[in-house]
């Protein structure tokens, strides 16, 4: 029961975090996609199992709170949550490029994942496109991956 209600903490914070706070961290229009590195985290640390629960909780919260083709962020962030509890205990977690390059992958795989998405079921009016603010998005991840990774471990560290 207490792990259950330290993951719907984590699932509220982290909505809040994106959808409340992350305007206020976005220089020139580019926002960073905290959920995405919280999800990465979460994967690294907890396994497969915990990533893809948590994001399809985040992706489906996404999809209703955004504009984006419904189902699309559940779709990506489940695959991600799994893909990235696969690399737990094979993957340097503590080293910050490993944490930056994982991070940067991920970020890439969500936006071509999205380009995908949209070629397969959107309609011709609804095309995904990359522009300036989704090109610098993964950079913008990469740089806030770090400070994630060392808040994350105290909170785990605090409720171990």
């Amino acid at each position: 029961m207490r792990k259950f209600i330290i993951y719907l903490i984590v699932y509220v914070v982290g909505l809040m975090v994106q959808f409340g706070w992350a305007k206020y961290f976005s220089p020139y229009g580019v926002s960073p996609n905290f959920l995405l590195v919280c999800l990465i985290f979460t994967g690294l640390m907890r396994g497969p199992l915990e990533g893809e629960l948590l994001g399809f909780a985040w992706g489906i919260s996404c999809d209703a709170m955004s504009t984006e083709m419904f189902g699309s962020y559940a779709l990506l962030f489940t695959c991600l949550g799994y893909l990235s509890g696969l690399l737990e205990r094979k993957w340097d977690e503590s080293k910050v490029s490993a944490q930056m390059l994982l991070t940067g992958a991920a970020s890439v795989f969500f936006l071509l994942g999205m380009k995908a998405v949209y070629a397969v079921f959107g309609a011709n009016e609804f095309i995904y496109s990359i522009n300036y603010i989704t090109g610098l998005q993964p950079f913008y991840n990469m740089i806030i991956a770090p400070a994630i990774f060392v808040v994350g471990k105290g909170l785990i560290k605090l409720l171990d």
